[in-house]
């Protein structure tokens, strides 16, 4: 294993609180409600409409692999795949069918060998934040897919630093000598971590990319953004 990926782990590791397992109970806990019927028929009618079977599908930060289970069961023919960097993730995935595979692969610099012009949809849920630089993954996704195919991104925006802390502390706690610089630091870095990017950045480096964007909307009172860009 490269030196490379291993430091993507570690920064994994730490953005999901230094637990692996809790992080992947969590995410499995809230699938559902993360894709729900209104989910699902915005995916049909906006991600799936250029699909035709036998093109392959993609999830990037598969996690433990719920949607990659969920898509090769939407569809039979394709050939599905999710990536992950977290082994903690990979190594617990969900039982998948047979035309479903996880990979292990650091998305800061995408390996897998995945087909160009194989993909129909690709799929980035609440991870693009989590890459030091998601340029490579980009560039890798647009060769991937197919011309036409459509990928969909939904990822925290940018939201007031006050949002933030409001939700820790009063403000007599956020000036308190009571307050620890660790505690402080924390917050802070979470807010770094899930506030790096305003809508129109990820919408230049998508365009940057060759990507056509054809939906663009808001999610939980303004917190995400849920783009579908096409090759």
């Amino acid at each position: 294993m490269s030196s490379k990926i291993e430091k993507t782990q570690a920064q994994l590791l730490k953005h999901h609180g230094g637990n692996g397992y809790q992080a992947s109970l969590m995410i499995a806990n809230s699938y559902d409600a993360r894709h729900d019927r209104a989910f699902w028929q915005f995916w049909d009618e906006t991600v799936a409409c250029h699909y035709q079977p036998g093109e392959g599908v993609l999830d990037l930060g598969a996690g433990i692999g719920q949607f990659v289970r969920d898509c090769a069961n939407r569809y039979p023919e394709s050939s599905v795949y999710g990536i992950d960097a977290a082994t903690y993730m990979v190594n617990d995935a969900v039982i998948l069918p047979d035309n479903a595979e996880m990979l292990l692969d650091d998305l800061n610099s995408p390996q897998a060998a995945i087909p160009a012009n194989s993909l129909a949809m690709v799929m980035a849920n609440n991870m693009v934040h989590e890459l030091t630089q998601p340029i490579k993954m980009f560039k890798a996704t647009y060769q991937w897919l197919k011309p036409g195919g459509r990928f969909c991104i939904i990822d925290p925006i940018r939201q007031p630093l006050q949002q933030q802390l409001d939700k820790l502390y009063t403000q007599k706690q956020l000036w308190g000598d009571e307050t620890s610089v660790e505690a402080l630091e924390s917050a802070f870095e979470y807010f770094l971590e899930h506030n790096r990017y305003h809508a129109e950045d990820l919408i230049y480096l998508l365009e940057s990319a060759g990507f056509k964007v054809v939906d663009n909307s808001t999610l939980l009172n303004g917190k995400f953004i849920r783009l579908v860009v096409e090759k």
